[in-house]
């Protein structure tokens, strides 16, 4: 009798627990995000949603796409200097920095629309593309559907194939039922620890990117990460460049201390046309924040005239 009212209680305990974490799924899950203005953007209204853009500077346009979990304040050691002869755009992908985080669409292809449709607003017909890490898979998508929005092509620390090791923090951060839970006690100390894997080791993580993380929603922090994952498997980002009817003119950029992508990974964009690749000394997976003079200098070079 005693045996059988503990097995009762073990099973009720189990029944609380396995409906507490479905409940607590089903509220993280649920929650939206409009669009707000951030980091001196703007809210601009497209056909796909609206998204939150900063425009600087005046010249030949140079647009400026952002990775997975960050926003466009990742931008900032890089951008003002374009500005000074580009009219330099940057925006938030779909649920990331001020941009609308809705409860699903967040493929790299609707990621790309929304960057077309944003250019397509701003009476851009042509600029030079420039996308790190996941901003690279979406300009790669933008090539693929609108080749004739793209003048050049710029891919920094973009994974040629599925290959990225976040490590174990990310990972559980990503896992169905347990990140909803984790995410109720995702400390600053803890998303510093997972955008750590982003730099070079003993790189301080700036606190705007801390907040960038917080800004996302669960849902699209985890859906981003997946149709990301999705795209690449499906088919690589280096077979799509080279499927192009005419690709355009492309600079490929890696950290030599990418913890994220192997550095060597970027030589596999060598069998693009015309390609350029370079590794960064010293750099890890965002050598824009980490290296902004070096990637400055090798992204003007590439955009001269006549190049």
């Amino acid at each position: 009798m005693i045996r059988s009212r503990n097995g009762l209680a073990i099973v009720a305990v189990i029944t609380a627990i396995a409906l507490a974490l479905a409940v607590n799924t089903a509220a993280v899950d649920s929650v939206t995000r409009a669009a707000a203005a951030r980091s001196g953007g703007t809210i601009i209204d497209t056909d796909v949603l609206p998204a939150n853009v900063k425009v600087e500077g005046d010249g030949p346009p140079i647009v400026l796409i952002h990775g997975f979990g960050a926003a466009l304040d990742w931008w900032d050691e890089i951008a003002p200097e374009f500005a000074a002869d580009h009219r330099v755009i940057r925006l938030d992908l779909i649920g990331h920095g001020g941009t609308e985080a809705p409860a699903s669409g967040y493929t790299i292809e609707r990621q790309a629309k929304l960057v077309a449709a944003v250019l397509d607003k701003l009476g851009v017909d042509r600029a030079a593309v420039i996308g790190h890490s996941m901003g690279g898979e979406v300009a790669t998508a933008l090539a693929e559907a609108s080749p004739e929005k793209i003048e050049r092509l710029v891919l920094i620390d973009s994974p040629p194939k599925p290959e990225i090791t976040f490590n174990l923090g990310t990972r559980l951060a990503l896992m169905p039922v347990l990140g909803e839970l984790l995410s109720r006690f995702t400390s600053d100390a803890t998303i510093r620890r997972m955008l750590a894997q982003g730099f070079a080791r003993g790189f301080p993580v700036p606190d705007e990117f801390v907040a960038d993380v917080k800004q996302l929603t669960y849902t699209a922090f985890r859906t981003a990460h997946n149709d990301s994952i999705a795209f690449e498997t499906e088919k690589p980002v280096v077979e799509r460049l080279v499927a192009l009817q005419a690709a355009p003119p492309l600079l490929v950029v890696f950290g030599s201390r990418d913890a994220l992508v192997a550095p060597e990974s970027a030589n596999l964009y060598e069998i693009v046309p015309g390609a350029k690749v370079v590794i960064l000394d010293g750099a890890g997976h965002s050598p824009m924040v980490e290296a902004p003079k070096e990637t400055l200098a090798l992204i003007k070079d590439f955009l001269a005239p006549g190049e």
